[in-house]
């Protein structure tokens, strides 16, 4: 789809998403209204800030994310918008909370690794230095969509959750494609229409992005949220770069990542393992969790 804006793209998926799951909302908004408790969290005025949050966090993660893939290689975009389990340890650090020796050290070793993988910046042609820059703060947008997630999803019903966050985060990036990229209600352009995903030629890919990606993959992570931290939950991630990149080298939309790339990401990864590994050893012990 490399005729349509970055976040245009982006925003299409979330308002088809949005459009497929809302029968689905409606049914546990139902079911929820003979809950006082849970009908009593809804209203409060901090629960709208944390929907309102999590929809921007989502919203950012995904235009970020979806431009480095116009501006980077396939390899470099995914295996940057996935170093979110160093990004809430250095964040846990930095607001003073106990953090495990192990997961220090793994942290920095995966930065470490994050640094080797930059130098392939000076010998593959796809990959640019703003590309990555993108990935990362697709990275660090993300944790606050799971951060939200974790403490809704203790008492609200997944797509009570869900609907609004996606809806929220179409809108978000349908203003920001107005704003940055020249898009416009008018239908009389499909590929720079806010709604160009109606027409017969964008139709069906949009389809699979909401269906799939969308509902399969972000509301699935979503359900697990209430009941493991989002740590581990990032832990499902460290398969994107290595499947994407095997995907994307088999269709032949991205070239084989040099060895600056291979080596940085092997220790990056050891990095994210060693972080994961240490969250789960803090929960056996009765530590203090890290969301």
């Amino acid at each position: 789809m490399e005729d349509v804006p970055p976040l245009l793209r982006a925003s299409w998926r979330f308002q088809v998403t949005s459009l497929l799951i809302a029968p689905l909302f409606v049914v546990q908004y139902r079911s929820m209204q003979n809950d006082n408790h849970a009908m009593t969290k809804f209203r409060l005025p901090e629960t709208r800030w944390i929907l309102i949050g999590s929809g921007i966090s989502l919203g950012l993660h995904m235009g970020a994310w979806v431009w480095s893939l116009d501006n980077t290689s396939l390899t470099h975009s995914l295996l940057f918008v996935t170093i979110h389990p160093l990004l809430i340890v250095f964040g846990a650090l930095l607001l003073r909370r106990y953090v495990p020796k192990q997961q220090v050290w793994g942290a920095s070793i995966g930065f470490i690794g994050g640094g080797i993988t930059l130098l392939g910046i000076s010998v593959e042609t796809e990959v640019t230095l703003m590309g990555d820059l993108a990935a990362i703060i697709g990275a660090c947008a993300v944790v606050g969509y799971f951060v939200a997630g974790r403490k809704l999803r203790q008492w609200m019903p997944l797509f009570v959750y869900i609907f609004p966050v996606t809806l929220l985060a179409a809108i978000f990036l349908a203003i920001m494609s107005l704003m940055l990229e020249g898009s416009t209600f008018s239908i009389g352009n499909e590929n720079l229409s806010l709604f160009g995903w109606m027409s017969s030629a964008w139709i069906l890919y949009v389809l699979y992005l909401a269906v799939f990606p969308g509902i399969v993959g972000h509301a699935g992570i979503s359900g697990v949220l209430r009941w493991f931290p989002p740590i581990i939950v990032s832990v499902a991630y460290l398969f994107e770069p290595l499947i994407g990149s095997f995907i994307g080298w088999l269709l032949g939309t991205t070239d084989v990542p040099s060895l600056w790339t291979l080596v940085g990401a092997t220790v990056l990864m050891i990095g994210m393992g060693l972080v994961i590994k240490g969250e789960e050893e803090l929960a056996e012990t009765g530590g203090v969790e890290n969301e």
